[in-house]
């Protein structure tokens, strides 16, 4: 249940005495567990701080205790990114993103902590909440966030002018069906058949050339992300380094 395909699987970082600026500043948690699934999806998909932490103790009803664990950085990423539908609720008639919307933003903001892209043991970087909510409140004018329904076989094309604001990324994120589960047998273990029903792609073209999601190789994963076809998550994400303004 910890790795099913439309939930948010959240990792732990060490806390931080200064806000992290750059992947560098972040260390992963010794304890936090590592991807991939069996069929190769990038798990986990965020990380949150889960070290030294205050929260309720179970020694008295009033008590309060520093603790550790996923089961501490899980509930600070989760009441975070409550403020996040609250925000969108506020500023869009009372309506709330789908939980795909909020996990797309989730993972389209997080802050990076290692090679450019996902990987196996930090997924899509830190949990940052204050480019999250600058994308939903969208001052610069430079974000959009869009949901729709995408019929079988069908296409949804846009076309979008560079900022000049930074990268280029774009991110597309749905709740996928159920899959089969495969009986629990010695030939089914590492089982890398892709548990994706409804396999949407991205791309991005600028007339010379194309622009694919990031793609990891569950038989090595240690090699960092490269773009390609992504066969196995319902998160896609890309981006463009230095997208020339206007074009």
């Amino acid at each position: 249940t910890g790795t099913a395909k439309n939930i948010l699987t959240v990792g732990a970082s060490e806390s931080m005495s200064t806000i992290p600026e750059k992947g560098s500043d972040i260390t992963l948690a010794n304890f936090s567990s590592w991807g991939p699934t069996d069929d190769g999806r990038i798990k986990p998909d965020i990380i949150g701080i889960g070290t030294d932490l205050l929260s309720t103790s179970n020694v008295s009803t009033t008590s309060y205790a520093y603790l550790s664990g996923t089961s501490m950085s899980t509930p600070q990423v989760s009441g975070s990114i409550f403020l996040l539908q609250q925000l969108y609720n506020r500023l869009n008639t009372n309506t709330f993103m789908r939980s795909a919307t909020l996990k797309g933003l989730v993972l389209h903001t997080a802050l990076d902590m290692g090679a450019t892209g996902p990987d196996y043991q930090t997924g899509w970087g830190l949990l940052d909440m204050e480019k999250a909510a600058k994308v939903i409140t969208n001052v610069s004018t430079s974000n959009i966030i869009s949901e729709g329904t995408l019929a079988n076989n069908a296409t949804d094309k846009r076309s979008f002018v560079a900022s000049g604001k930074g990268d280029l990324v774009a991110t597309i994120s749905w709740t996928d069906p159920e899959a089969a589960v495969f009986p629990i047998t010695t030939e089914n273990l590492n089982n890398r058949k892709p548990k994706l029903i409804n396999d949407l792609d991205i791309k991005i073209t600028d007339g010379s050339g194309k622009f694919l999601p990031f793609i990891l190789d569950p038989a090595a994963p240690e090699k960092i992300a490269e773009t390609g076809d992504n066969i196995r998550d319902n998160i896609e994400k890309i981006i463009v380094k230095g997208a020339v303004p206007g074009k």
